[in-house]
């Protein structure tokens, strides 16, 4: 009986050794393979032009991760409150995109450099219709040619874009096509200049009076500013209630703002806005 056992622990033992021997070889194996295939390679180590470049483009990365934590978060309306007076250096700091509402911000010449200014983007005629917003075009102040405002993003990547439509034919455009097109020029611009940061207006209304043959009223004008509510929320861009500084408690633009057609802004009335943004500033 002994025999017995002492046969089998020494075959046990036996096929301990063999299977130890093969772990061993496969394990050898797989380092020389690992060594000759798979070896890291060593760090490139930087100096001079190259570390500053590499160090400036970590920093405008960390940048605009800073920027994007202060956005609101998906399904969350950011919407800019009070901030004091931020002066006159955060209006000459902003990029304008806008239809006939605040395109007097241009023609009256009211930012810096006048009626030649740059920092308003719009149509050549001054209107963009509601139901154009994913194909219209802008004269790009640059050259004065005719491009998107996607291109035009790409090209002078601005630090603040402020858009400003919907006014024109909001009555010609549904809900989901004014969704959808503000939702596609929001995130065109905001691929085309990642640094960008977006604050979309409220849409200012029409005098109480108003008798265009529009359709525009200030109840369409409510909803349709819920609808940029929405859009803000789904692209994080930043929105502001600039139509209140010129509204009344209804919604209806105050008559001392209006121009003669009752719709678009005097240029009190463009001053009103200009001095709201300055008081309801981002935040760097």
């Amino acid at each position: 009986m002994n025999g017995k056992l002492s046969n089998i622990k020494n075959t046990a033992w036996a096929i301990a050794i063999v299977v130890s021997l093969v772990l061993l070889l496969v394990a050898l194996g797989f380092a020389a393979f690992t060594r000759h295939h798979g070896e890291l390679e060593r760090p490139t180590v930087l100096m001079g032009e190259a570390a500053e470049k590499r160090d400036a483009a970590l920093a405008e990365k960390k940048a605009a991760e800073e920027k994007a934590e202060q956005a609101a978060g998906p399904g969350e309306v950011y919407l800019l409150g009070e901030s004091g007076d931020a002066g006159q250096a955060y209006i000459d700091s902003l990029t304008f995109l806008c239809d006939s509402a605040l395109i007097g911000l241009r023609d009256y010449g009211l930012l810096r450099e006048g009626t030649a200014t740059t920092q308003v983007w719009g149509s050549s005629a001054g209107n963009i219709p509601a139901s154009q917003l994913g194909s219209f075009k802008i004269r790009f102040p640059g050259d004065g040619s005719e491009i998107s405002p996607t291109d035009a993003a790409m090209i002078a990547k601005p630090s603040i874009l402020v858009i400003s439509l919907g006014t024109d034919g909001l009555a010609d455009s549904s809900e989901t096509q004014f969704i959808s097109d503000f939702e596609a020029l929001i995130r065109g611009v905001q691929e085309a200049s990642p640094y960008t940061t977006v604050v979309v207006c409220t849409i200012t209304s029409v005098t109480i009076s108003y008798s265009g043959s529009d359709g525009l009223e200030f109840t369409l004008v409510n909803r349709a500013n819920e609808w940029l509510a929405r859009i803000c929320a789904d692209t994080g861009a930043y929105l502001v209630d600039a139509a209140s500084a010129v509204s009344d408690s209804n919604g209806s633009l105050l008559t001392e703002y209006a121009s003669a057609n009752g719709k678009t802004l005097n240029s009190a009335g463009l001053n009103q806005i200009l001095m709201y943004l300055r008081n309801h500033a981002l935040a760097f």
